[in-house]
């Protein structure tokens, strides 16, 4: 499971969500009111911006004379609720509860109310919510506190003839409503568990590669320095070719050889400083001059550990370190041209320094069966497992 791109995907949906929570933002609705008394032929008025419209309700201006349904609570909840009223037009005044907001306003509607008024609950005081009812058409829907619903329907209660005017207030309100925080809230615990999940997942993965990374390299170590127990060592001493003003440097250290030095002789016949070809070998495992495998010349096996994890690390860290076998021909012609070059085709092979008693008898061997005057040495190819020991007895 590709958990980046799942962390994207639900990320993109929680940011959608919040986008369309902020544009159903709730839009405030101004209230003007008329009270007019018919004894003393008197007109008093009120303003308040205290009116929320619905989120299924139409943004729009609304007029008309106030009526309340004839029930008893005011809740217009029930199927034979009338509103007494010969006036037109006219907007219902609603008490909230006992059904949902989509009943009262289609019932009020079907009565022919102009608009719909529903004042909140007694336990509210002075607060409104933003209501939600939808199919009820293009009728304009909103929402008042229950004090101000209360006063409405005593001065219609009183005599008084109340007229109604409902104009689109500012367009953005307050958001943070319940609603609100309570999304944000879920899509931030969603997005964080997300995030932590997938930081867990990476990490674990990670620290399993590394692990499995370490024990591969620490088994490899450990065949190293076996392959370098069985390569040859040789003190050099005053008169060998290898200390001549002709000879080469160690490729190491580039540095001359001298007497009394150690050198460790590979399986490709290279020798180098022995204090500097072991480190080296512990970490490439391989002839600096020609990429000689050491483990592979001497048959050391290395174990694999068989999963995909391992096989995955060992691929993507060996493939930049293995050449191709046009770069191998060409490394072994480069060597052996080289090895060539500093021996002469006009003159003998110089023999090696006679062999102590501890030496192997390999050695003895290389040196009995040293390959004819003008010949190159023979390098096996190292990717055909048909190839035969030649003269000296040992391939790469």
């Amino acid at each position: 499971m590709n958990w980046g791109r799942e962390s994207r995907s639900i990320c993109l949906l929680i940011l959608t969500g919040l986008w369309r929570a902020m544009q159903a933002v709730p839009i405030k609705a101004n209230v003007s009111l008329f009270y007019f008394n018919a004894l003393n032929n008197t007109t008093e008025s009120d303003r308040c911006e205290c009116g929320l419209y619905g989120v299924h309700s139409p943004v729009a201006y609304a007029k008309g004379f106030v009526v309340a349904p004839n029930s008893t609570n005011h809740q217009a909840c029930t199927w034979n609720t009338e509103f007494p009223t010969t006036a037109s037009p006219w907007i219902a005044l609603i008490a909230r509860g006992n059904c949902t907001f989509t009943e009262k306003i289609n019932r009020a509607a079907e009565h022919g109310a102009e608009a719909v008024v529903i004042y909140n609950y007694a336990k509210r005081g002075n607060n409104t919510v933003s209501m939600a009812h939808p199919g009820t058409g293009s009728t304009v829907a909103i929402m008042i506190s229950y004090l101000k619903g209360k006063e409405i329907l005593h001065r219609i209660e009183n005599g008084y003839q109340v007229t109604m005017v409902i104009e689109v207030g500012k367009k953005h309100g307050s958001w943070m409503n319940n609603y609100s925080i309570f999304f944000v809230s879920v899509s931030f615990f969603i997005v964080t568990a997300a995030t932590v999940g997938y930081f867990i997942f990476y990490s674990a993965r990670r620290l399993r590669l590394a692990r499995a990374q370490n024990r591969r390299q620490r088994r490899l170590k450990a065949d190293a320095k076996k392959a370098i127990g069985r390569l040859q060592l040789r003190t050099l001493k005053q008169g060998d070719k290898e200390t001549g003003p002709d000879a080469d440097n160690c490729a190491v250290c580039i540095e001359v050889y001298k007497p009394n030095d150690v050198v460790r002789i590979l399986t490709c016949n290279h020798l180098f400083h022995k204090n500097c070809i072991d480190p080296w070998l512990l970490e490439h495992r391989t002839c600096p001059m020609c990429k000689c495998d050491i483990l592979k010349a001497l048959g050391i096996e290395v174990d694999i550990e068989d999963t995909a994890e391992s096989f995955q690390t060992s691929v993507s860290n060996e493939a930049s370190n293995i050449p191709s076998l046009n770069e191998e021909d060409n490394h072994s012609e480069t060597a052996s041209s080289g090895y060539a070059s500093v021996q002469g085709t006009d003159e003998p092979v110089p023999e090696g320094p006679a062999p102590s008693e501890n030496d192997n008898l390999q050695l003895v061997n290389n040196t009995s069966q040293s390959p004819p005057v003008g010949e190159l040495p023979h390098l096996d190819n190292p990717g055909f497992e048909a190839d035969e020991v030649q003269d000296r007895g040992v391939k790469c």
